[in-house]
């Protein structure tokens, strides 16, 4: 796994100096993909305190509890494809939207139409890079908490996994 990830992690680092903003969109879909890889490989040894196994979930309404003994196929197909990151918080149990609130913000464009439209360049950079540093933090903490075999940490500014 960490051969197919560690090729988006040096992008996002080579993304963000130049453009923070769209290496925050990154970071966002990798904490999503990370999260639905763990589920796909964990999903039959975890246990009801993990996750949320009950809750109808995704366009579909299924639950894990229906999903988790298809194969791997069917599960992707029937049940991963239809979660957004705020599905996944719910699965994991992470609390109050904690990251899909600010990715939704940044990733439909909510902040950058409301808030940076009218903004000269340095003031929506400034703005986009704390954005950027918000969504690395949730990355880093989701890995430590919810996927810590593919722990990321950042170093010097950059984001890797752990060695």
């Amino acid at each position: 796994m960490l051969d197919v990830a560690k090729p988006t992690l040096e992008a996002m680092n080579r993304l963000e100096e130049k453009y923070p903003y769209a290496a925050t969109m990154l970071v966002y879909l990798v904490l999503e993909r990370l999260q639905k890889l763990h589920l796909l490989q964990c999903r039959g040894v975890l246990t009801d305190k993990e996750v949320e196994f009950d809750k109808n979930l995704g366009r579909k309404g299924r639950t894990l509890r229906n999903a988790k003994d298809l194969d791997d196929t069917s599960f992707i197909r029937s049940f991963l494809v239809h979660l957004a990151l705020y599905h996944l918080e719910t699965i994991y149990k992470i609390p109050s939207k904690r990251y899909s609130k600010d990715r939704n913000d940044v990733l439909h464009s909510n902040l950058y139409l409301l808030n940076q439209l009218e903004s000269d360049y340095q003031s929506r950079d400034a703005q986009n890079r704390l954005y950027l540093e918000t969504a690395k933090k949730h990355l880093v903490e989701a890995s430590e908490l919810y996927f810590p075999q593919w722990r990321i940490v950042e170093l010097k500014g950059q984001l890797q996994f752990r060695s």
